[in-house]
Protein backbone atom coordinates (compact mmCIF):
# COMPACT_ATOMS: atom_id res chain seq x y z
CA UNK A 1 0.00 0.00 0.00
CA UNK A 2 2.84 2.16 -0.40
CA UNK A 3 1.10 3.93 -3.06
CA UNK A 4 -1.72 4.32 -1.27
CA UNK A 5 -0.06 5.15 1.83
CA UNK A 6 1.88 8.39 0.85
CA UNK A 7 -1.37 10.25 0.18
CA UNK A 8 -3.11 9.81 2.86
CA UNK A 9 -5.31 13.15 4.92
CA UNK A 10 -2.78 15.26 5.91
CA UNK A 11 0.13 13.89 2.53
CA UNK A 12 0.91 15.49 -0.32
CA UNK A 13 -2.59 16.20 -2.19
CA UNK A 14 -5.64 14.13 -1.72
CA UNK A 15 -6.09 10.27 -1.81
CA UNK A 16 -7.60 9.12 -4.83
CA UNK A 17 -10.44 6.19 -4.78
CA UNK A 18 -12.02 4.90 -7.24
CA UNK A 19 -15.67 3.98 -5.24
CA UNK A 20 -17.97 1.10 -7.40
CA UNK A 21 -21.69 2.12 -6.31
CA UNK A 22 -25.34 0.70 -7.09
CA UNK A 23 -28.35 2.92 -5.45
CA UNK A 24 -29.79 -0.66 -4.50
CA UNK A 25 -27.08 -1.56 -1.92
CA UNK A 26 -27.55 -0.36 1.88
CA UNK A 27 -23.77 -0.99 2.28
CA UNK A 28 -22.92 1.24 -1.25
CA UNK A 29 -25.13 3.74 0.58
CA UNK A 30 -23.08 3.65 3.85
CA UNK A 31 -19.67 3.90 2.01
CA UNK A 32 -20.41 6.89 0.06
CA UNK A 33 -22.16 9.06 3.09
CA UNK A 34 -18.66 7.85 4.47
CA UNK A 35 -16.68 9.22 1.29
CA UNK A 36 -18.51 12.00 0.47
CA UNK A 37 -18.15 13.26 4.46
CA UNK A 38 -14.77 13.28 4.79
CA UNK A 39 -12.69 17.03 3.90
CA UNK A 40 -12.21 18.01 0.20
CA UNK A 41 -8.58 17.58 1.44
CA UNK A 42 -8.33 14.32 2.06
CA UNK A 43 -10.07 12.52 -0.60
CA UNK A 44 -11.13 12.61 -4.29
CA UNK A 45 -13.51 9.87 -5.33
CA UNK A 46 -14.56 9.08 -8.72
CA UNK A 47 -18.19 7.39 -8.21
CA UNK A 48 -18.18 4.17 -10.73
CA UNK A 49 -21.40 3.41 -11.76
CA UNK A 50 -21.59 -1.08 -11.58
CA UNK A 51 -25.04 -2.54 -11.41
CA UNK A 52 -26.00 -5.32 -9.59
CA UNK A 53 -28.30 -6.19 -12.10
CA UNK A 54 -25.65 -6.65 -15.04
CA UNK A 55 -23.81 -9.40 -12.56
CA UNK A 56 -26.84 -11.20 -11.76
CA UNK A 57 -28.24 -11.04 -15.61
CA UNK A 58 -24.88 -11.48 -17.28
CA UNK A 59 -21.75 -11.31 -15.92
CA UNK A 60 -19.92 -11.45 -19.01
CA UNK A 61 -22.30 -8.50 -20.50
CA UNK A 62 -21.93 -10.22 -23.91
CA UNK A 63 -25.55 -10.98 -24.13
CA UNK A 64 -27.27 -8.50 -22.44
CA UNK A 65 -26.18 -4.75 -21.24
CA UNK A 66 -27.50 -2.15 -18.82
CA UNK A 67 -26.41 0.74 -20.68
CA UNK A 68 -28.18 -0.44 -24.27
CA UNK A 69 -31.49 -0.59 -22.68
CA UNK A 70 -34.51 1.98 -23.19
CA UNK A 71 -35.58 3.16 -19.33
CA UNK A 72 -39.05 1.00 -19.91
CA UNK A 73 -36.74 -2.55 -19.98
CA UNK A 74 -37.88 -5.46 -18.12
CA UNK A 75 -36.20 -6.45 -14.53
CA UNK A 76 -34.91 -9.90 -15.17
CA UNK A 77 -36.73 -11.46 -12.10
CA UNK A 78 -39.77 -8.42 -12.93
CA UNK A 79 -38.74 -6.24 -9.84
CA UNK A 80 -39.14 -2.90 -11.74
CA UNK A 81 -38.58 -1.07 -8.52
CA UNK A 82 -34.73 -2.61 -8.71
CA UNK A 83 -34.21 -1.72 -11.77
CA UNK A 84 -30.49 0.63 -11.49
CA UNK A 85 -30.87 2.30 -15.37
CA UNK A 86 -32.32 5.60 -14.57
CA UNK A 87 -30.87 6.90 -11.19
CA UNK A 88 -27.40 5.67 -12.81
CA UNK A 89 -28.49 8.30 -16.20
CA UNK A 90 -29.52 11.04 -13.78
CA UNK A 91 -26.24 10.68 -12.08
CA UNK A 92 -24.52 11.23 -14.98
CA UNK A 93 -26.34 14.54 -15.74
CA UNK A 94 -26.40 15.72 -12.63
CA UNK A 95 -22.24 14.76 -12.37
CA UNK A 96 -21.76 16.46 -15.72
CA UNK A 97 -24.24 19.78 -15.43
CA UNK A 98 -24.27 20.42 -11.48
CA UNK A 99 -22.04 21.85 -9.17
CA UNK A 100 -20.39 18.97 -6.97
CA UNK A 101 -22.46 19.62 -3.96
CA UNK A 102 -25.09 19.53 -5.69
CA UNK A 103 -23.90 15.88 -6.92
CA UNK A 104 -23.32 15.03 -3.32
CA UNK A 105 -26.79 15.76 -2.29
CA UNK A 106 -28.48 14.14 -5.42
CA UNK A 107 -26.59 10.76 -4.56
CA UNK A 108 -27.31 10.69 -0.48
CA UNK A 109 -31.23 11.85 -1.70
CA UNK A 110 -31.77 9.04 -4.07
CA UNK A 111 -30.35 6.44 -1.13
CA UNK A 112 -32.75 8.20 1.08
CA UNK A 113 -35.69 7.35 -1.16
CA UNK A 114 -34.17 4.04 -1.86
CA UNK A 115 -33.69 3.01 1.82
CA UNK A 116 -35.28 5.57 4.05
CA UNK A 117 -38.88 6.49 2.37
CA UNK A 118 -38.93 3.41 0.34
CA UNK A 119 -39.47 5.55 -3.30
CA UNK A 120 -39.16 3.85 -6.47
CA UNK A 121 -36.05 5.07 -7.87
CA UNK A 122 -36.87 4.25 -11.41
CA UNK A 123 -39.60 6.72 -11.84
CA UNK A 124 -37.96 10.10 -13.90
CA UNK A 125 -40.26 12.04 -11.49
CA UNK A 126 -38.81 10.69 -8.44
CA UNK A 127 -35.70 11.07 -9.80
CA UNK A 128 -36.77 14.72 -10.46
CA UNK A 129 -37.84 15.64 -6.97
CA UNK A 130 -34.39 14.47 -5.56
CA UNK A 131 -32.78 16.63 -8.05
CA UNK A 132 -34.94 19.77 -6.64
CA UNK A 133 -33.95 19.18 -3.70
CA UNK A 134 -30.67 18.40 -4.30
CA UNK A 135 -30.45 22.55 -5.62
CA UNK A 136 -30.05 21.14 -9.44
CA UNK A 137 -32.19 22.92 -12.00
CA UNK A 138 -36.18 22.65 -12.18
CA UNK A 139 -36.74 19.73 -14.86
CA UNK A 140 -32.72 19.08 -15.21
CA UNK A 141 -33.60 15.40 -15.07
CA UNK A 142 -37.55 15.26 -16.65
CA UNK A 143 -36.12 16.63 -19.74
CA UNK A 144 -32.79 14.71 -20.34
CA UNK A 145 -34.58 11.46 -19.37
CA UNK A 146 -36.79 12.62 -22.43
CA UNK A 147 -33.98 13.21 -24.66
CA UNK A 148 -32.23 9.72 -25.89
CA UNK A 149 -29.56 11.98 -27.31
CA UNK A 150 -28.54 14.05 -24.22
CA UNK A 151 -28.32 10.75 -22.64
CA UNK A 152 -25.46 9.01 -24.80
CA UNK A 153 -22.54 10.71 -22.50
CA UNK A 154 -24.87 8.75 -19.80
CA UNK A 155 -24.91 5.49 -21.01
CA UNK A 156 -21.21 5.53 -22.61
CA UNK A 157 -20.08 6.05 -18.86
CA UNK A 158 -22.08 3.08 -17.64
CA UNK A 159 -20.58 1.04 -20.36
CA UNK A 160 -17.21 2.59 -18.85
CA UNK A 161 -17.49 2.18 -15.69
CA UNK A 162 -18.61 -1.48 -16.57
CA UNK A 163 -15.17 -1.98 -18.03
CA UNK A 164 -13.43 -0.62 -15.35
CA UNK A 165 -14.32 -2.76 -13.08
CA UNK A 166 -14.36 -6.02 -14.78
CA UNK A 167 -11.11 -5.40 -17.09
CA UNK A 168 -8.34 -5.70 -14.45
CA UNK A 169 -9.83 -7.42 -11.74
CA UNK A 170 -13.35 -9.54 -11.60
CA UNK A 171 -15.60 -6.64 -9.02
CA UNK A 172 -18.27 -8.52 -8.16
CA UNK A 173 -20.18 -6.64 -6.04
CA UNK A 174 -20.42 -2.74 -4.39
CA UNK A 175 -19.16 -0.88 -1.97
CA UNK A 176 -16.09 -2.10 -4.05
CA UNK A 177 -13.02 0.80 -3.48
CA UNK A 178 -9.74 1.15 -5.73
CA UNK A 179 -7.11 3.57 -3.77
CA UNK A 180 -4.67 4.80 -5.83
CA UNK A 181 -3.51 2.03 -7.93
CA UNK A 182 -3.66 -0.26 -5.59
CA UNK A 183 -6.13 -3.88 -5.78
CA UNK A 184 -9.99 -3.27 -5.39
CA UNK A 185 -11.38 -4.13 -2.24
CA UNK A 186 -15.10 -5.23 -1.48
CA UNK A 187 -16.15 -2.73 1.86
CA UNK A 188 -19.32 -3.96 3.89
CA UNK A 189 -19.98 -1.73 6.84
CA UNK A 190 -21.93 -2.53 9.58
CA UNK A 191 -23.56 0.51 9.47
CA UNK A 192 -23.31 4.31 8.56
CA UNK A 193 -20.21 6.41 10.10
CA UNK A 194 -20.79 9.36 12.25
CA UNK A 195 -19.22 11.99 10.20
CA UNK A 196 -16.67 13.17 12.97
CA UNK A 197 -15.38 9.48 12.93
CA UNK A 198 -14.66 8.92 9.20
CA UNK A 199 -11.53 10.65 8.80
CA UNK A 200 -10.54 8.44 11.72
CA UNK A 201 -11.37 5.17 10.28
CA UNK A 202 -10.14 6.11 6.32
CA UNK A 203 -6.66 5.90 8.50
CA UNK A 204 -7.69 2.90 10.23
CA UNK A 205 -8.71 0.91 7.02
CA UNK A 206 -5.24 2.10 4.97
CA UNK A 207 -2.76 1.33 8.59
CA UNK A 208 -4.76 -2.54 8.54
CA UNK A 209 -4.47 -3.34 3.87
CA UNK A 210 -0.44 -1.90 4.66
CA UNK A 211 0.01 -3.99 7.66
CA UNK A 212 -1.66 -7.10 6.07
CA UNK A 213 -1.41 -7.22 2.54
CA UNK A 214 -2.31 -10.92 2.46
CA UNK A 215 -5.57 -10.79 3.92
CA UNK A 216 -7.95 -12.02 1.25
CA UNK A 217 -10.97 -11.67 3.16
CA UNK A 218 -12.30 -10.88 6.81
CA UNK A 219 -15.69 -11.65 7.68
CA UNK A 220 -17.72 -11.91 10.81
CA UNK A 221 -20.21 -15.19 11.17
CA UNK A 222 -23.36 -13.29 11.62
CA UNK A 223 -25.01 -14.05 15.05
CA UNK A 224 -27.08 -16.89 16.24
CA UNK A 225 -30.47 -15.73 17.47
CA UNK A 226 -32.52 -17.93 20.36
CA UNK A 227 -35.86 -17.66 20.76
Amino acid sequence: MTGARAQQPGGPGPLEVELFMDYHCPYSWRAVAWLDDLPADAVRVRHRLFALEQVNRDPSATGWQLWTQPLDYVHHQGRQDRRPLAAFLATDVIDRTEPADVARRFRRAVYAVRFETRGDITDPAVLEGAAEAAGAARGRIREALADEAALLPARQRIADDWTAARRDYAVFGVPTLRIGDEQPFYLRLARALEPAAGAAFLEALLAFRAAAPDVLELKLPEPVFTG
